[in-house]
């Protein structure tokens, strides 16, 4: 065991090497992201990203390592870099410090909403019948509008239209904003909102509250009216990585329709599917191929969420019967083309799914 031994020590030496070097790199992926910020260069950097990964594929290979192994390497570390860089130079905040009351600060996207804020600066007050650790907490929203300068609303998907009616109706003025995945369904309500005085606009993080960066991460603005409202609210994130994207309601949830509205739908489907099925998981995990294994990190992620939330979503977008009669004409389309032997339509579906992919890209 002596030879063994000895083995095993020069891997823990060579582990602890490994971990210095890796914190060199990212000490200085931090001091390079300070130095883009004052640039005004991107935190992201695309063509950097796949000459490092080209790089450290080539410098594998000469030394005996699987390319695909560096590459997963250097993805990770790429990954923690921008975050790094993001938390010490891309989140900061320059407008004036508010006082935010989050209702519903003790869910998920809620609890995001006050550490982010309170990460900016501004004061946060929580009112939620659960709490939230480390936040004051108000008792009604009559306490919390007191002093508030905005109001951030994260309640369950079906409760905002009452709620932004019911910030209406106490008398708040100032700036007011809700997170939800659906636009449509607010409508009448933030316009009730408008009409008496308060500033609002309407905005969708495309994350959930477990995401650890903003860089890659997109948020919807949704213009309601106000420009006062739509710049305080922008402004909360102009110093982030986050990309904005403005949309008009109608167009939100028409996207949203696809963007979250099929794609949770058909990973319901497929696991539906399996259980119906004569195959236990572990049957089927005994056989698998990696598509089945990638589409089950994808269809679990979704089933293990809210499956309220999730009905709500496909429940309130206006765009579902549309959507859904596009799906029945494709799955019908497809599973023809199999069972009246027409391969040409089956294979026609592909190329058009490569078409669609490359768009205008060169």
């Amino acid at each position: 065991m002596t030879r063994i031994d000895d083995l095993r020590k020069q891997i823990r030496e060579s582990d602890a090497s490994l971990i210095e070097i890796i914190g060199t790199r990212l000490r200085l992926a931090a001091e390079i992201g300070e130095l883009k910020k004052q640039s005004g260069i991107p935190l992201k950097d695309y063509e950097v990203e796949k000459t490092v990964l080209e790089s450290a594929a080539a410098a594998a290979e000469n030394n005996g390592v699987p390319a695909d192994l560096a590459r997963e390497v250097m993805r990770a570390l790429i990954r923690e870099s921008c975050i790094e860089q993001e938390r010490l130079s891309y989140s900061g905040y320059k407008g004036d410090l508010e006082r935010i009351l989050v209702i519903g600060g003790g869910g998920g996207m809620g609890q995001w909403l006050c550490g982010f804020f309170a990460g900016q600066g501004h004061s946060v007050t929580v009112l939620d019948p659960r709490g939230a650790e480390g936040f004051q907490i108000c008792a009604d929203l009559k306490s919390g509008i007191e002093s508030a300068t905005c109001i951030a609303i994260a309640t369950p998907l079906e409760t905002v239209p009452d709620m932004i009616r019911a910030v209406a109706d106490s008398g708040f003025r100032g700036v007011a904003f809700d997170i939800a995945s659906l636009k449509g369904f607010l409508t009448e309500s933030l316009a009730y909102a408008k009409g008496l005085g308060v500033q609002v606009c309407s905005i969708h993080p495309m994350f959930g509250p477990s995401v650890r960066t903003l860089s890659d991460r997109v948020i919807c603005f949704c213009d309601c009216g106000s420009a006062r409202a739509n710049a305080v609210v922008e402004g909360f994130f102009s110093q982030t990585a986050v990309s904005r994207v403005r949309l008009s309601i109608d167009e939100h949830d028409r996207a949203v329709s696809y963007v979250l509205g099929l794609s949770h739908l058909i990973n319901v489907v497929f696991m539906d599917m399996l259980v119906k099925s004569d195959f236990s998981y572990q049957d089927l995990l005994r056989i698998a191929s990696t598509t089945f294994l990638s589409q089950m990190v994808t269809t679990e992620s979704v089933i293990r969420e809210n499956p309220e939330l999730y009905y709500a979503i496909q429940q309130l977008n206006p765009f579902r019967e549309r959507l859904y009669a596009e799906l029945k004409t494709v799955t019908a389309g497809l599973t023809d083309a199999v069972l009246d032997e027409n391969p040409k339509r089956f294979c026609d579906s592909f190329a058009a799914g490569a078409k669609w992919l490359i768009g205008d890209k060169p």
